[in-house]
């Protein structure tokens, strides 16, 4: 496989340092923190309610987040979660996923897929 892409180097810095101090062994939790770790608005969001290894959606509270932070968090909740937040049809959509919000998903699907070792 290649490499994992990121959003820019501060997305892989964070998400890096992040993911330290997680189970990497959770494929669903990586997955996750990659998409939400790309928006530093929605990362400041959603940040305090991750608590060791699982994510509290129920409790996070957006805020003022731009419109591909939520695209993000709710791709993110649908890979966590099981929910269905996003359709196929929404993700073809260019004028709701962008290119390169396209590419995060994708890398986030093969992350819970496959997990992290398959990239290094």
């Amino acid at each position: 496989m290649n490499a994992i892409t990121y959003k820019n180097e501060n997305h892989k810095k964070m998400f890096e340092k992040i993911i330290e101090k997680k189970n990497q062994n959770n494929y669903t939790l990586m997955s996750a923190i990659y998409l939400l770790t790309a928006d530093l608005k929605l990362w400041n969001c959603v940040k305090k309610d991750i608590m060791k290894n699982k994510i509290h959606f129920e409790n996070v509270q957006l805020g003022n987040t731009s419109v591909n932070g939520y695209t993000l968090f709710c791709c993110a909740k649908d890979l966590y979660c099981g929910t269905k937040h996003l359709t196929i049809a929404d993700l073809a959509d260019k004028t709701l996923v962008s290119q390169s919000q396209f590419e995060l998903i994708c890398n986030a699907m093969a992350i819970k897929r496959f997990g992290l070792e398959k990239f290094n």
